[in-house]
This record gives structure tokens, C-alpha cells and sequence, in this order.
């Protein structure tokens, strides 16, 4: 009953986000953007040069807890350590009341999430192809950086001038590092979460799997009464892109590294029709 009890006060008050217009050092909230498990990430502007600016503040129930402070540090170490055109900058941190923030530059567009389940774009196959390949040289890119995402979805792309933006490294870690903040071992987890957890370049495969996935279902229309049936039963796919998804999930022979992906992507688009363009998120959608 206690744990229930602290977590409706935590949730009701203690974590309640800071209001619209309320000023933390010289940034002006804004709107709230999301709240996660961690944290709370906030649209915000910049008084000194009005510019809008992301704020990521560490939910106050996790102060001086191992998912605080010391995670928030943690990714600040991630993304100081990275230059890419298609991933947040870290900008500075700061304290304000005890309660800890990371300033990010702020990259408008909707998530893919938004686009697939809101605005109803769909995709075919090239299409997706396509957008999988970019999000596969963003992914490439850290791992040649000895990072591991670990938290590649459709929620934490964001659909920016034609391009595709991946955010949210507060899951990201450093090759070698520990793959939990707690402890030192993912036994605990399911065998799916220890997958998507491991500090290795494997994760963040698994994960592109279902990106994928995600992708090719927005043409996918369930019949009433239909029973729910496996992807592979559901889709129909190429040969080339079900082999695909197959080794990234890991069913079949998994990729050694993301770069031997992206040579079968690669491979796949060049075999396709030249004439098909890939959807883009701001375009009319199309519907299924």
C-alpha cells in the first residue's frame, strides 16, 4: 500500500511539471513536451537570444537516486562526445532549485510516431527502405563512436526539413560500459528487454527490426474478427525485406554491424523501381 501511495504523489505532485511561462534561470517554459520514466522534457526560450531550446529535467522523486542525477550526467557525457548533423547538440546544464536540466537545441517536426498513428502516412516498401537506410547511417555513426543508442523508435525520431532527427540518449551508453545504472547485469529484464539493454551493436539491430516493422505496418488494414497473426503472416513482403527484418530480429543469422545492413538496404533500393519516392512525413498522407 505504501509503494502504491508514494507513487500517486510522485505522480499527482512531486513530479508535476513546471507550469507554461514560469522562468528557470533565463529560459521561459513554454509547453511541456513529454513526460518518460526519468524525466521531464520541456520546449523552452532562450531569454538572452530568443531562440527555443529543449529542457530535460530529472523528475524530482529520482533526485540522488541512480536514475537521477548521475544518468542525467551521463548522457550529457554521451552527447558532448558526439557531432551529427541529425542528433541533438547538448548545449550547457544547469541547477535551479535542486532540480537538475540539460539544454538541447530544439528540432521542430513531428515524431514518426506522430506521422504514422495522426497524420496517417503510410509507407511501402522503397519508401521505408529509404527512410530506414537514413536512420541506419544516424545508428552507424554512433556505434563507429563506440555509442550505443538503445532506445531506437519511432517516438524518438523526429521528421525535420526532409530528414530524419533521432533524440533521446538517455538510454544510451558508452561500448564497454555497464548495461544498467544500478546494477551490473541484465538478468533481471525479459529476454526481449535484455536484447534491446545490451551495450552492443546487436541492441540497437533488434530495435531497427521493429522500426522497420512499424514502417511497413502503416498499410496494413486487419479485417473484423481476424485473428491476430505473426508479422510474416500479416505482411506481404518481398523476399529481400522479409530477410531483412528476419536478421535483425535475429530469427535468421543476425548482422555483424549495422553497415552490413545497410549494404542489403542498399542493395534493395538500387533493385527497385527508381521511379517511387520516399514518403515524407509533412506531405498529404496517403490512405491505405
Amino acid at each position: 500500500m505504501r509503494n502504491k501511495w508514494m507513487a500517486w504523489w510522485n505522480e499527482t505532485f512531486r513530479d508535476r511539471p513546471y507550469p507554461t511561462g514560469r522562468q528557470i534561470d533565463h529560459y521561459r517554459i513554454d509547453k511541456v513536451l513529454g513526460m518518460g520514466s526519468y524525466g521531464i522534457a520541456y520546449l523552452a526560450t532562450d531569454l538572452t537570444c530568443g531562440e527555443q531550446v529543449v529542457l530535460k529535467q530529472v523528475k524530482p522523486s529520482l533526485r540522488h537516486s541512480p536514475k537521477g542525477e548521475a544518468m542525467q550526467a551521463y548522457e550529457q557525457k554521451v552527447l558532448a562526445s558526439l557531432s551529427h548533423p541529425r542528433i541533438p547538440r547538448w548545449l550547457k546544464s544547469f541547477t535551479y532549485k535542486r532540480d537538475s536540466f540539460l539544454v538541447m537545441n530544439f528540432i521542430a517536426g513531428p515524431t514518426l510516431e506522430e506521422a504514422l498513428f495522426e497524420q496517417k502516412v503510410v509507407m511501402d516498401e522503397r519508401s521505408a527502405a529509404l527512410l530506414m537506410r537514413k536512420i541506419g547511417e544516424i545508428v552507424a555513426q554512433l556505434h563507429e563512436n563506440q555509442v550505443i543508442h538503445r532506445d531506437v523508435r519511432i517516438p524518438n525520431v523526429i521528421w525535420h526539413d526532409g530528414e530524419p532527427y533521432l533524440i533521446d540518449f538517455g538510454l544510451a551508453r558508452f561500448i564497454g560500459d555497464s548495461p544498467t545504472y544500478a546494477a551490473d547485469a541484465l538478468s533481471a529484464y525479459s529476454v526481449e528487454k535484455q536484447l534491446k539493454r545490451e551495450v552492443a551493436p546487436s541492441s540497437d539491430l533488434y530495435a531497427l527490426g521493429h522500426f522497420f516493422l512499424f514502417l511497413l505496418y502503416s498499410g496494413y488494414t486487419p479485417q473484423d474478427g481476424e485473428p491476430e497473426r505473426s508479422w510474416e503472416e500479416e505482411l506481404t513482403l518481398s523476399p529481400a525485406v522479409r530477410q531483412m527484418i528476419r536478421r535483425l530480429l535475429q530469427i535468421d543469422e543476425a548482422y555483424p554491424d549495422v553497415r552490413s545492413f545497410l549494404d542489403d538496404v542498399r542493395r534493395f533500393i538500387a533493385d527497385t523501381d527508381s521511379g517511387d519516392s520516399a514518403a515524407h512525413p509533412t506531405e498529404q498522407p496517403t490512405k491505405p
